[in-house]
Order: C-alpha cells, then structure tokens, then sequence
C-alpha cells in the first residue's frame, strides 16, 4: 500500500509541474487548489462515512472535488483571469492528485483528527518541494519572479537576463522540467530508502 501511494505521489508530481508553464504564480495558484482540495477532501470523506454511503464513496467525493476546481476556477476568471486562462486545464490536475492519494489510498477507520494531521503534513511537504521547484524555474529559467500583482494582473520582477547565462534557460523548457523532474524524485526516493535501512536496522537492535 505504501510503494502504490509512493507511485501516486510520483504521478501527481510529474503531472504537477512537467505540463504547466514554469512560473512561481501558477504553481502557487495550484497548491492554493491542492491544499483546499485537501481539506474539503478529506471532510467530504468524512461525511460519507459518517452517512454510511460507502458504496458511492467514489462518485461522491469525485462530484464534489470537480465542482470546488470548477468554483476555483471561475473565481480565478472574476479575479486573475490571465492565470486561469494560462493553466486552462491544468487546473483539473490537483483534484485527480487528491483523490488518488488520499482518497483511494486512505484507511476511513481513521479518525477525522488523525486523518488532516497525517494528510495534510504530507501534503504541505509535498506542496514546498512543488513551490521551490516553481521558483527555481522561475529564476533560473525566465530571470524573473512573479506573484498575484495589483489589479487583477500578474506581478512580474524582472532579476536578470537569462540570456547571458544560458545553461538557465534549458530548465524553462519542458525537456528542463523534466530532467529537473527526475533529479527530485531520484533524491525523494534514495532518501526514503536511506531512512528505511535505518530504520530497519534500528529495530533490528
């Protein structure tokens, strides 16, 4: 159950962060979604067990989860519409991640406490790997960094030509997010078997 999760949480990075336009505005306007979906998942989860409807558990939360990304969106449509516009259907990608871990890989014996305390410590971890990935292709790739600005615009600091330095600018290409990609992954999973062998010996003792 764990190396599945382990996978799905591979999926949802990959999907999270190879498609969408390396900028720190639109990473940060889909971990906004990510962590909301997270909560209100986990509480829909909730109440279906809560009103023994387990047989459409699936449906249920599913329902849900697309009609609080499409109300996201169209706030994002009143509010920042250039961002909602840019990331188009890449929205629809945080809830997907959602339900795949932590919907279908998450005991519902768990109290409700139990469950935002664990889901949602992972969750912002996996959030601050995303959001430093987004600013380092923002910098390095585009020499810029960029915020929600004034006036319903995006806000643009413009820090250097990545022109002059041009190894940078291959990590705002898709070919860059991919191998950057596949350097975090690699380093999350030797990590994890680092921490597993010590573990192991550990209890061996």
């Amino acid at each position: 159950m764990k190396q599945k999760k382990s996978f799905m949480y591979i999926a949802s990075f990959l999907a999270l962060t190879i498609a969408p336009t390396g900028r720190f505005v639109f990473g940060l306007t889909l971990i906004i979604e990510l962590v909301l979906l997270e909560i209100l998942g986990i509480l829909i989860n909730s109440l279906v067990t809560k009103l023994k409807f387990e047989q459409i558990r699936t449906y249920f939360v599913m329902f849900f989860m697309i009609a609080i990304t499409v109300l996201y969106r169209q706030i994002l449509v009143l509010t920042y519409t250039e961002v909602a516009l840019i990331l188009g259907f890449y929205l629809y990608f945080p809830p997907v991640s959602v339900f795949l871990t932590h919907t279908l890989f998450t005991g519902n014996e768990e109290t409700l406490e139990v469950r935002l305390k664990n889901n949602l410590l992972q969750t912002l971890v996996f959030s601050v790997i995303i959001l430093l990935f987004y600013l380092f292709r923002d910098i390095a790739g585009y020499g810029t960094f960029t915020f929600f600005g004034k006036n319903h615009r995006i806000f643009e600091k413009v820090l250097f030509n990545p022109n002059k330095v041009g190894i940078f600018t291959f990590f705002a290409t898709i070919p860059g997010a991919l191998v950057l990609t596949g350097l975090i992954i690699y380093l999350f999973l030797f990590l994890k078997n680092k921490f597993r062998i010590i573990s192991s010996k550990g209890g061996a003792k």
